[in-house]
């Protein structure tokens, strides 16, 4: 670090200012004029604010060659200081603080502490005046500040979701349970600021219109999070998703094998579906890598918002964002027909026209990914011939049987020990299950599946009681993702007496009632 450049003389200056004030930390981030930490409190200096090309060239002047980002040190006039520098929302803030102690190290294992500002009264400072009467912290640049600790610890926590409510404290999902940190609750101006800090314009007019809206930022490269914004009771919540940058393959998410040879096809529709928080969008996003990796395609999402970004490798991806490149599913599907693709990735099939354009693009020679909120394989061709006028349904069955690739449908359940492990429903849709989509024999699909297992075919709950036998899921959590509570449960309790039923015996038994039918 050059000793004499203006950019450390600046800094050094910013720091004195800091300590002379008792400030445990000050944060340089561009478009807003430096904060101090007192107390607390983060309080903005009344002066002008720091340009990013400012803050990026003081983090060149300070932060040593090959050291990394997140925690780094150098020393100045004031002696030893501790920094960092953090992305939040695509601008850079650099964080500075007294060299470590260890008292300082030592709170690292303190629960999270949210820069949320306090209405408490002030103390004098050095200089004799308050604190509101030398420094001002505006709403949307506390957000941001807020907003990073969050997020950092969300991503450190493996934390899945982070829930914003007033009246509560941040609430973070957690191998699938809900835990709130220890901090303070939140209120309707807190709620507020965090939203301000992270969702952009156009979102926040949504917002004030609809009462709702949905977008993804990045945190630096850290991950990415998909962000659900909403009013209830008149405030501000929000639910955060968090999207990994690393991307698992099928083979450590537990897809089955079946699956990559069904997305590997030239054409036809493949479907997964499940309730929300399932890992559907995880499932989908790591079957269009495997072909981004493996094959020379024309890779189209269809996303809203855009979850996980593919780099094109051996495919050519391109990903389209509803409400910010294309205005609907319906649209961008209809368009994408003209862009020349061998893939077509759909969010999500929310509509009859969408829908329809799906079945269609399948039809026309292209694989297309779609999702649906529906939790079985036998329920989701019941859903999609059901978006239909009646008059219409006979034609959509033709359609169906013929174009429809397979279905998944998962559930995410705890895993014994810690983590989440994943169940899958399969349909394999053969010419003998396309005939009773085609015929209205829907009813059927459940024992075709059980007399399909050769094929990789498999219902949810057998896989649910694998995942028991296998000593992965407790019973209770197997119990409530069941499909037939039921049948497993006496499986299960057979199964516990040492009875057991072998596959060929349970296609046996399915052949005997799709006979009966």
């Amino acid at each position: 670090m050059s000793q004499s450049s203006p950019e450390v003389a600046q800094i050094e200056k910013l720091l004195k200012v800091a300590f002379d004030n008792h400030a445990t930390e000050l944060r340089l981030s561009g478009g807003v004029p430096p904060m101090l930490r007192i107390g607390e409190q983060l309080r903005q200096l009344k002066i002008q604010p720091v340009s990013a090309e400012i803050v990026a060239s003081l983090i060149r002047a300070v932060m040593p060659d090959g050291a990394d980002r997140q925690k780094f040190s150098f020393t100045c006039s004031h002696g030893p200081i501790d920094a960092s520098v953090v992305e939040v929302s695509g601008t850079e803030v650099l964080v500075l603080q007294r060299g470590s102690s260890e008292a300082a190290a030592a709170d690292d294992d303190l629960a999270l502490e949210l820069d949320i500002q306090d209405d408490s009264n002030d103390k004098p400072n050095a200089s004799g005046k308050s604190a509101d009467e030398e420094f001002a912290m505006p709403e949307e640049a506390g957000g941001t500040i807020m907003i990073d600790k969050l997020l950092t610890a969300a991503v450190k926590g493996g934390v899945s979701d982070i829930h914003i409510t007033v009246g509560l404290p941040p609430v973070f999902r957690q191998d699938g349970g809900m835990k709130p940190q220890k901090t303070k609750v939140l209120t309707a101006d807190d709620t507020n600021s965090l939203m301000k800090s992270i969702t952009p314009e156009r979102c926040q007019a949504e917002l004030a219109e609809m009462g709702g809206t949905d977008f993804g930022f990045a945190f630096g490269d850290m991950a990415r999070f998909r962000v659900s914004v909403f009013k209830q009771r008149g405030t501000i919540a929000m639910v955060l998703r968090q999207i990994p940058n690393t991307m698992l393959t099928p083979e450590q998410l537990g897809v089955p094998e079946v699956c990559k040879r069904m997305v590997t096809r030239p054409r036809g529709l493949f479907l997964v579906t499940g309730p929300t928080g399932s890992g559907k969008s995880t499932t989908l996003a790591s079957l269009i890598n495997m072909i981004n990796e493996e094959y020379d395609h024309h890779i189209i999402t269809i996303e809203d918002p855009i979850e996980f970004y593919h780099h094109s490798k051996k495919a050519t991806v391109n990903q389209r964002e509803v409400g910010t490149d294309v205005t609907s599913f319906s649209e961008a599907l209809k368009r994408a027909l003209r862009q020349d693709p061998d893939v077509i990735l759909v969010g999500e099939l929310r509509d009859l026209e969408t829908i329809e354009a799906a079945i269609s693009a399948a039809e026309t020679g292209h694989v297309v990914f779609g999702t649906l909120h529906t939790s079985s394989a036998q329920g989701t061709v019941n859903r999609i011939i059901d978006a239909f006028p009646t008059n219409q349904q006979e034609q959509i069955r033709t359609q169906l049987s013929t174009t429809i690739i397979g279905v998944v449908s998962q559930a995410l359940l705890k895993k014994i020990g810690g983590g989440r492990v994943a169940a899958y429903e399969i349909l394999v849709v053969t010419p003998a299950i396309g005939n009773l989509i085609r015929e209205n024999k829907t009813f059927r699909i459940n024992s075709a599946i059980q007399t399909g297992t050769k094929l990789g075919m498999q219902l949810l709950d057998d896989h649910l009681f694998r995942l028991w036998k296998e000593k992965k899921v407790a019973e209770e959590e197997v119990m409530y993702k069941a499909q037939q509570p039921d049948d497993l449960m006496k499986r299960i309790a057979d199964a516990k007496k040492g009875i057991f039923e072998n596959e060929e015996e349970i296609a046996r038994r399915a052949q005997r009632e799709m006979r009966q039918r």
